[in-house]
């Protein structure tokens, strides 16, 4: 029984400081700060891979960070990739993602009220903000312990300027 005691709580202590790791290598928005409600609804996604939200969910454990990001007017961002999928939902303006296939760079265009998933796993893209900047919304949902949900990558061969 002593010994149960003592391993619940290691574990709470090693959970603890597990997510505390993952919690600080990225800036969090205080809660008390944010609006409570929908911050979007009924948005069309396309491109929804299940089987790269099964690779991310080992064991049926995943991390999951929610971010919200704004691009000014065509602002890009660094190429980049993550270490399972993301799912992005536009909810202002509109973004073009940019990625590689076949041996070509392809555009793929999303305004306010659609979106996209990203597969992740070393899939590396950009996206890019139309004339009118965008907001978007990314749930990013990676194994246990992944780190940082962004990796910066060079553009694909296809895509190099």
């Amino acid at each position: 029984m002593r010994h149960r005691r003592l391993w619940a709580l290691v574990s709470v202590l090693v959970v603890s400081g597990t997510a505390v790791a993952y919690a600080d290598h990225v800036t969090q928005v205080d809660p008390a700060t944010v609006p409570v409600g929908v911050f979007t609804a009924h948005n069309r996604v396309s491109n929804v891979s299940t089987s790269a939200l099964v690779r991310a969910t080992k064991r049926n454990r995943a991390d999951v960070t929610i971010q919200h990001a704004r691009l000014a007017a065509n602002q890009a961002t660094v190429w980049h990739t993550h270490p399972g999928p993301g799912i992005v939902t536009v909810v202002s303006g509109s973004l073009t993602f940019e990625d590689a296939a076949d041996g070509e760079c392809r555009d793929s265009f999303y305004g306010a009220g659609r979106g996209f998933m990203d597969r992740g796993f070393g899939h590396v893209h950009r996206v890019v903000a139309g004339e009118q900047g965008a907001d978007f919304y990314v749930v990013y949902v990676h194994p246990r312990g992944a780190g940082t949900p962004l990796i910066e990558a060079p553009a694909p061969q296809e895509c190099a300027d």
